[in-house]
């Protein structure tokens, strides 16, 4: 899978310790993301530019590996945010 130009490409579904998760675009949210655990299921608003939804997509992603690595229940946000941000911009910057 190729970088595109700019931006980055969200996948359909990804592997994490053993599981298959699906990422899904919807209006049925108001939030702009949701990661749901239990499911193995990342939503994204579907609504959203493309840079806010890879963005979002990376802060969901952050929660995905906490709940792969049995980190269930609350997460801190500050944490997840600063992560999925720096991702984000891994993910868009590097050449």
């Amino acid at each position: 899978m190729n970088k595109p130009k700019s931006g980055m490409i969200i996948p359909k579904t990804f592997q994490l310790a053993g599981l298959t998760w699906r990422v899904v675009e919807t209006d049925a949210i108001s939030d702009m993301g949701h990661c749901d655990g239990e499911c193995a299921v990342i939503r994204l608003r579907s609504d959203l530019t493309q840079q806010v939804k890879e963005a979002t997509f990376c802060h969901e992603l952050q929660h995905a590996i906490r709940f792969a690595s049995g980190i269930n229940g609350d997460h801190d946000e500050r944490e997840v945010d600063a992560q999925g941000n720096l991702l984000h911009q891994f993910l868009t910057s590097y050449k």
